[in-house]
């Protein structure tokens, strides 16, 4: 039997909330129960605990907090009761809604037609009609403004107070007392249907919002309500429905979808020990070591900084402390987050290798090639295995969940409890975007792993600054990774982090903080430590006392010096800064190698980024397979001789070594990272001395030179502080030497003294990289997030909100060692 319930002459079944291109609608009341009943579900699988108590404490005066933020997500669309929006399938809503609603509907059509009139969005009328209820029930204002937003805001865009009061005042729009009665009726009927008292009993002055929270409800009720949408136009139930029965059936259907979607919580092994999970890994280096014991001893949520080179195994390091993070404190997953596709599918195995026979959810691969990358692997990632690369691009293309709406599946990305993917994909949470709440809700029961933060340009680590005091802030727990991190950006890379767990404005470093000269070292915090805290390690014995010669060669005389080396049996590396420049070396070594004996020639190979994607890909696959670790599955006999000419995508890219390397001058941690390919890997006793040739620089009477466009890579000023410091120097000693060298080049501007007769021009790009860097900040902070205060509006999230993808301004350019 329908279910026939009248207020002011409207049916409560009357109005349609899903109505395809046919003549049966689906009512708005059963998509509310829909997304009630999917919210309900999600709650425990979607919020991190933090953000989940924060939001059950925020209803808790109510008594069935779960029950009451089910029943507003799925009460998100009830600005759909309104002509404005029944107009839109005039057929239906006339026949359903009744005469006098018929009389309305088909005026304001009219007045459409005519253009007198616009659109008044249903998400704007879904605030108007909470704020009015809200306030009715008692709740004070702060608290009726941000539960009216987050269920308005499930489009992605938060209204504004404006637009809401526009909206309010446009009575044709909106329907006016009549309707509104109608929608009161309409959460009656829902709140009965659930089981709960009449509201206007309740204490709902008592309710109170933080920031978590308002975040947490808006992201849960955007997700709830793109799977409740999820149904196909032939299981639309029409008007004549009982709701009790329907509910029963809701129950039932929208469970299964949430089943579906694989997104089960990770339960990592009780044994989260490094050796545990890596068996294969016969001794744990120091700093796995280190990190194993930090995360053990941590008593909250907290952020772990990794600095140690290149071969140490930061990134085991950092699934291990993931798994002991996410089972200590009940989080979902883990989500590691690379600078590059190639990183992010070198970690994607490592992750493969981690699960390997553990009952886990699917893991999502991030980026835009992703598809291709998987497909390439399919046979060793069949459905019998651990890892089931289901994800593709967070911005693009479905991934195989035929039941969830299209435009969900371009957005879901990060809210699988596994993922893997570029570091773009989660600094998205840190951008004045659409749906971002639903990017912060996806992260909140993660692990973030941050790899390569060295790397980032100005633009990104503004961005990054602001994520992290947003991850403090819902006590997300972070692990950073780098190699050649500056003492002062790794303090504010923690403090960052603690303002947000804190509630508190970051404190000042010290002199000694910005001194921190021990390498490799592991620094942390947690939610109940006062201070960060460092401990000190050990290099492994591949990189303990690593004297790298250091000799120099014209540039012009650069693929000259690479087949020379090669023609005395090695594997020689050359990397530019420049792609042409790197074309040019290449074509030239190929000329030479043409003039050799067949059997001298050495194999030559030549990478960069503007490679056409599949061949890119071979060539990456074929110098894996080549200089990649011996132990690697499918690794096979390294060349005798071999050049691999390429850029940065050599630097930190692939997972391979070399035997001699020669490099165009770059600033001093990315030509740290570059001597980390030269042995990287243990190849027998035979190899010859680390050599690595630096070309690239020309020393003038008043001017220091650089190739063409070098400086558009790099700022010159960071290229000329290196040059100080290395240009009479025949030997680097890391890692002892790295903290101080990187440190010297970012660290104040007076900590490295000027070369004489190079003051102009030193000072003249001092100037300018300040100004450059005052610029990307800024445009980095026109865009990011509003420091999550206790009194942030929920609409300052997506105030001019700008494009997803503005979370890179350069591909390599980093000026200030950020």
């Amino acid at each position: 039997m329908a279910d026939s319930g009248r207020d002011g002459g409207l049916d409560v079944c009357g109005p349609w909330g899903k109505a395809g291109g046919g003549s049966v609608p689906h009512p708005l009341i059963c998509h509310a129960l829909d997304t009630a009943v999917v919210a309900e579900t999600l709650l425990d699988v979607l919020l991190g605990p933090h953000c989940r108590q924060e939001l059950v404490d925020a209803f808790g005066p109510l008594g069935d907090a779960a029950s009451w933020v089910s029943v507003l997500a799925g009460l998100h669309d009830l600005g759909k009761f309104s002509p404005t929006f029944q107009g839109l399938r005039e057929d239906i809503a006339a026949e359903s809604m009744g005469p006098v609603a018929a009389v309305q509907i088909r005026r304001l059509v009219q007045w459409k037609r005519s253009g007198a009139r616009t659109d008044c969005h249903h998400g704007v009328l879904t605030v108007v009609h909470w704020l009015r209820i809200l306030r009715s029930w008692g709740a004070v204002p702060a608290a009726a403004r941000s539960i009216a937003w987050a269920l308005g805001g499930h489009h992605g865009v938060i209204p504004r107070a404006a637009s809401v009061q526009q909206a309010r005042q446009a009575v044709g729009d909106n329907g006016g007392p009549r309707w509104a009665a109608g929608c009161d009726h309409l959460v009656r009927r829902v709140v009965e249907l659930w089981g709960l008292p009449e509201p206007e009993g309740l204490p709902w002055h008592e309710v109170r919002l933080s920031p978590e929270a308002v975040v947490g409800l808006a992201g849960l009720t955007s997700v709830s309500d793109w799977i409740a949408s999820a149904r196909a136009e032939e299981d639309y139930v029409g008007t004549d429905v009982d709701l009790a029965s329907y509910l029963v059936q809701a129950r039932q259907v929208e469970v299964k979808k949430v089943e579906r979607l694989a997104w089960r919580p990770w339960r990592p092994a009780e044994d989260t020990r490094f050796r545990s999970l890596f068996a294969e890994e016969r001794t744990p280096h120091p700093v796995q070591v280190a990190v194993e014991d930090v995360v053990s001893r941590m008593r909250g949520p907290g952020i772990v900084v990794v600095a140690a080179p290149t071969g140490e195994g930061k990134t085991k390091a950092a699934l291990q402390a993931a798994a002991t993070l996410v089972r200590r404190f009940g989080l979902r997953g883990f989500y590691v987050a690379m600078p590059s596709r190639v990183t992010s599918n070198q970690a994607f195995d490592v992750v493969d290798q981690l699960l390997h026979g553990q009952e886990a959810p699917p893991v999502r691969l991030l980026h835009s090639t992703a598809g291709e990358y998987l497909k390439a692997r399919s046979a060793e990632a069949d459905a019998a295995e651990a890892v089931r690369p289901v994800g593709v691009d967070v911005d693009g293309g479905r991934d195989g969940d035929g039941d969830a709406a299209e435009w969900f599946a371009h957005k879901r990305g990060l809210l699988a409890p596994l993922g893997v993917g570029t570091v773009d994909q989660a600094l998205m949470a840190a951008l004045r975007s659409s749906h971002v709440f639903v990017r912060l809700s996806g992260l909140s029961g993660k692990v973030v792993v941050f790899d390569e933060v060295h790397g980032y340009d100005v633009h990104m680590s503004t961005l990054m600054d602001r994520l992290l005091w947003w991850l403090g802030k819902m006590r997300v727990p972070v692990v950073l990774l780098s190699a050649t991190l500056p003492a002062r950006r790794q303090h504010t890379l923690v403090e960052s982090w603690r303002a947000g767990a804190s509630g508190e404005m970051p404190h000042e470093p010290s002199l000694s903080e910005l001194h921190a000269g021990a390498y490799p070292r592991v620094t942390w915090a947690d939610t109940e430590t006062h201070a960060a805290e460092t401990v000190d390690v050990e290099a492994s014995s591949l990189n303990a006392d690593r004297v790298v010669e250091l000799v120099r060669v014209d540039f012009e005389e650069r693929a000259e010096w690479a087949v020379q080396q090669a023609c005395l049996d090695r594997c020689v590396a050359v990397v530019h800064n420049v792609v042409q420049h790197a074309v040019d070396a290449y074509e030239q070594i190929v000329e030479c190698v043409d003039q050799l004996p067949s059997e001298e020639r050495p194999e030559v190979f030549l990478l960069h980024g503007q490679l056409l994607q599949a061949h890119r890909a071979r060539v990456e696959t074929q110098i894996r397979t080549k200089f990649g670790r011996p132990d690697d599955r499918g690794t096979a006999e390294r060349p005798l001789r071999a050049i691999v000419v390429g850029t940065q995508l050599l630097e930190g890219g692939l997972d391979v070594d070399f035997d001699v390397m020669i490099s165009a001058l770059a600033p001093i941690d990315s030509l740290i990272q570059r001597m980390g390919r030269i042995q990287r890997h243990r190849r027998g006793d035979d190899r010859p001395g680390l050599l690595m040739a630096l070309t690239g620089v020309e020393e003038k009477r008043k001017k220091i030179a650089f190739p063409p466009y070098t400086t558009h890579v790099y700022a010159e000023s960071v290229l000329l502080r290196t040059w100080a410091l290395l240009r009479n120097r025949t030997r680097l000693n890391c890692p002892h030497e790295v903290q101080q060298l990187v440190d010297l080049v970012y660290g104040p501007g007076e900590a490295l003294e000027c070369p004489q007769g190079w003051e102009d021009q030193w000072v003249k790009a001092a100037g300018q990289l300040g100004r450059s860097i005052a610029r990307k900040e800024e445009n980095a902070q026109a865009v990011r997030l509003p420091q999550p205060r206790d009194d942030v509006q929920l609409w300052e999230l997506t105030a001019k909100a700008t494009g997803a993808g503005r979370t890179r301004q350069e591909s390599y350019r980093r000026d200030e060692g950020r």
